[in-house]
């Protein structure tokens, strides 16, 4: 499968059995980490900024006013009539369907029930609307139970944060509490593997799904990415050789003296079943697929879930499955209160092995702020302060605070200035920070990714540690009671 990772939790104590009994609290607040400034925008898209700002307020205004019309089904008092009237209402003074009137109104009836701390906090202008639609798309079949954690972890979360970090917040929380419940075995991931083909539409085209646990989804795609890339590579050669070109079932690549596209070749090699190459050797891949796991989780102390290729949580017993089908573990340090991603030094132009990992931890996706494309695939590597190879110790020297992994399209756009990245000074145990220039137009501030594991495992354990001084407390308090019993009343 690759390699795997296990994590050094900076407390390794006897309270590890205990681990897993706070599991199924919510995320508490985590360490003030300085706030950035808004982006420097101009002034058209400035009023853009404050608009979207301001939909937060009108969003939770517009639950609250709509939260009343909801009629429960499951409520004694229900009244199909008055319910169908009312959605009706609803319908027309939103001018939308009754469907989708339904929707809203649930979606109103959970938002100031189930979310009331962070509906509070949108109201009052400090979580975006669109993060706040996000949960409730993600979250319309939790229990109350589980609502309620999501709700206060949320309220709690910083909003300084892309984006993508607190879509990766969210799976993570959602995942965790899904190992929590029992799933009957044909729902888990193992049960659901499947491939089917999907109802055809009427402009004649089909559609093939694969369903899986994500781990072997992830890596039969890397796989078909890294041969598609190869073929293309190959097919490029081939034309300045005067050679035919390789994989090229219908001939069109030779006919027209381009290379195929990516997602031509994958189609391609997914015909042929085997991913045959047509004798192209397929480079291995710079990073293997990635696993890490707190150490608590590996010991079974914890159902904290592992973190598969830095962006899609997995449950706790996937994790450990995987760690025992592979041969090799890597241990990943980690600042143990923030979850900081301790850094790997080296002073050369060409980066470590060591390295490149780290970056791939420290940022899942392309660093640019607002990129999903993934850094471990066909990333790049690159000097945020140019190396001077003529004098390296000047300047750009190539160590972690210097370098960052981006996709091959911002690679060439930070090449042509277009984007402009400065690296701050760092400040031990809080996360880096790097500020992006975008034409010399737009500012804004970016925080590495942290390891959010790290930061709940530890306060587990001080949870489990603080309670096993006050049972130790206790007993010496009644061992003392007994050696000197109070006098008689008498």
């Amino acid at each position: 499968m690759g390699e795997f990772r296990e994590r050094d939790d900076a407390l390794r104590s006897s309270a590890a059995e205990d681990a897993s009994s706070s599991i199924a609290e919510p995320e508490r607040a985590e360490h003030p980490w300085p706030t950035p400034a808004a982006p420097a925008l101009p002034e058209r898209l400035q009023q853009i900024w404050e608009a979207t700002a301001e939909e937060g307020p009108r969003l939770a205004e517009r639950f609250e006013s709509l939260a009343p019309s909801f009629r429960d089904p499951e409520s004694a008092d229900y009244d199909d009539e008055e319910a169908e009237a009312e959605l009706v209402a609803v319908a027309l003074a939103l001018r939308c369907t009754r469907t989708v009137a339904d929707r809203i109104l649930r979606d109103a009836h959970l938002a100031v029930s189930r979310l009331p701390r962070t509906l509070a906090r949108m109201r009052r202008g400090e979580f975006p609307a669109t993060w706040f639609d996000r949960i409730l798309r993600r979250t319309r079949d939790l229990t109350p139970t589980q609502f309620a954690v999501v709700d206060l972890a949320a309220s709690h979360w910083p909003t300084d944060i892309t984006t993508e970090q607190f879509h990766g917040r969210l799976s993570r929380l959602l995942t965790r509490l899904e190992s929590q419940a029992e799933i009957p075995a044909h729902l888990t991931p193992e049960g659901r593997r499947r491939v089917r083909l999907l109802p055809m539409t009427e402009d004649g085209i089909g559609c093939l799904q694969v369903i899986g646990p994500a781990p072997e989804i992830l890596a039969l795609a890397q796989r078909l990415d890294t041969a598609a890339r190869a073929v293309q590579a190959a097919q490029r050669h081939a034309f300045e050789a005067g050679e035919e070109p390789p994989c090229d079932p219908r001939g069109t690549v030779a006919a027209t003296a381009i290379p195929a596209s990516l997602a031509l070749i994958q189609y391609d090699l997914l015909g042929g079943a085997a991913l045959a190459t047509d004798g192209v050797q397929v480079p291995e891949h710079r990073f293997r697929l990635s696993v890490t796991v707190p150490m608590l989780t590996l010991l079974g102390g914890s159902e904290e879930p592992g973190m598969l290729e830095g962006t899609i949580p997995i449950p706790a017993a996937m994790a450990r499955e995987l760690a025992g089908s592979c041969p090799t573990w890597y241990r990943v340090l980690t600042e143990p209160c923030s979850g900081v991603f301790l850094p790997v030094p080296a002073q050369r132009y060409t980066p470590t092995r060591a390295m490149l990992e780290h970056l791939r931890l420290r940022n899942a996706t392309c660093a640019v702020p607002g990129c999903t494309r993934s850094s471990s695939w066909a990333s790049e590597c690159d000097h945020i302060q140019e190396y001077d190879h003529e004098d390296p110790h000047s300047g750009g020297l190539t160590k972690i605070e210097n370098l960052h992994l981006l996709c091959w399209q911002h690679h060439l756009a930070k090449t042509l200035g277009h984007l402009d990245p400065t690296r701050l000074p760092r400040t031990p145990g809080l996360p880096g920070r790097t500020a992006w220039s975008v034409r010399d137009r737009v500012q804004v501030m970016v925080h590495d990714d942290t390891d959010l594991a790290t930061p709940a495992t530890v306060e587990e354990l001080m949870d489990s540690w603080h309670r096993y001084q006050d049972e130790l407390e206790a007993r010496r308090r009644a061992q003392e009671q007994r050696a000197n019993p109070p006098p008689p009343p008498f």
